[in-house]
């Protein structure tokens, strides 16, 4: 009998390790209406969304337009609570394209407003445009 039970647990070990949920990040579920801004230009790019899930980040311009598809793991580098109506968020997120080009996003998030700078580096890890950005909350249909 014992040992029926031990096979049991055994086989159903992987199972409840591979069923667990995705990472979860404190941003998680957020979305956020941006403009993004090229170094040495006043119009900004096209409206975006940066999207953060399952402890990942994407923005959608920059996935369609620049073939950074995918979305890929964001750190919260810091979390300021001093300000008990808001805190703070500092993010940062890397992402690379098929061109082996990487493009760097870091921002800061207060409340329902988001701001930043994103580095786009060739394959060798030169520079090759610098942006930024500024966002507000995308609110969820009916709310306010």
């Amino acid at each position: 009998m014992i040992k029926k039970l031990i096979l049991v647990f055994i086989l159903s070990a992987p199972v409840a390790v591979f069923s667990q949920s995705p990472a979860k990040g404190p941003l998680d579920g957020k979305t956020y209406e941006t403009e993004v801004t090229k170094e040495g230009k006043k119009k900004p790019l096209d409206p975006d969304e940066f999207k953060f899930s399952a402890g990942k980040f994407k923005s959608r311009n920059f996935g369609e337009s620049y073939g950074f598809r995918k979305q890929v793991p964001y750190l919260v580098t810091s979390v300021d609570s001093s300000n008990v109506a808001e805190k703070i968020y500092t993010w940062k997120a890397e992402s690379i394209n098929d061109l082996k080009e990487v493009l760097t996003w870091e921002g800061t998030i207060t409340g329902d407003d988001m701001e930043g700078t994103g580095i786009l580096a060739n394959a060798k890890g030169e520079k090759k445009w610098s942006y930024t950005f500024t966002g507000k909350l995308k609110k969820k249909p009916g709310q306010k």
